[in-house]
């Protein structure tokens, strides 16, 4: 199998919300999250794995912006968290893009997080 190149986050979140906006709606989707958790209602996958590309997307492009230890940990984590939701839930990864495994690098999940980016329906 032969490696992708390494995709440029400048090129590739060129397009992106701005980053208040993305918050905001991420915050109204973390409080749906919530609701339907406590009400003991099921939360559709689909929808779960989109909220953990947004949330790792946004962490990854704070972190390449201020590239602190706390922001780069973060962005680390949400991309552990989305690949963790695409391990459990196959069907919702994008094609021809391999999953990694838990013992991931940090930068191994990020690319991850990018590639997803790149394959999503919005971009």
């Amino acid at each position: 199998m032969t490696e992708r190149p390494a995709l440029d986050p400048a090129h590739l979140y060129r397009h992106a919300p701005d980053l208040l906006t993305e918050s905001a709606e991420l915050l109204t989707a973390s409080s749906q999250f919530l609701t339907q958790t406590l009400a003991g209602d099921p939360v559709d996958d689909e929808y779960h794995r989109d909220y953990c590309l947004r949330r790792a997307v946004q962490a990854d492009r704070i972190a390449l912006q201020h590239p602190t230890v706390r922001t780069l940990e973060h962005a680390a984590g949400d991309a552990r968290m989305l690949a963790a939701q695409d391990r459990a839930n196959p069907y919702l990864a994008p094609a021809g893009v391999t999953v990694p495994g838990e013992d991931a690098t940090a930068d191994e999940a990020r690319a991850y997080v990018r590639e997803c980016y790149d394959a999503a329906p919005w971009t």
